[in-house]
């Protein structure tokens, strides 16, 4: 995987009136190495995951948007990895198994609690 993370100035609202805002767009590679950054055990929502990332690129915010395309990508690649007995980018970490977006990425809500069960025993 490559780093081909961008970032593009985007007019944001603020109070009604339309403002600048430098907003990153970030790799699937940015979103492992954040992922992996999470302690076995610990848990993130992906608002501190896209907070961190926009921190780490010196961006005002990280897009909602392409953050769960990403994921999305990861998810479906660590499922395998999983499956086939390969070591897993823990994307459960990042992903509330509650939410809309845990329940449609691949492997779903049973998935993510069974991997965090796992971590935490």
């Amino acid at each position: 995987m490559t780093d081909d993370s961008t970032i593009k100035i985007r007019p944001h609202s603020v109070s009604g009136v339309m403002v600048d805002q430098t907003m990153l767009l970030p790799s699937a590679e940015a979103i492992v190495r954040q992922i992996l950054a999470v302690p076995v055990g610990e848990t993130r929502s992906l608002a501190q995951l896209r907070e961190a990332l926009a921190q780490q690129y010196g961006a005002e915010a990280t897009c909602p948007v392409t953050t769960q395309r990403m994921i999305k990508v990861v998810a479906a690649k660590s499922v395998a990895d999983h499956q086939a007995g390969r070591q897993a980018v823990p994307f459960w970490r990042v992903v509330d198994p509650d939410k809309p977006n845990g329940k449609k990425l691949p492997g779903g809500s049973e998935f993510i609690l069974a991997r965090r069960k796992e971590e935490k025993a």
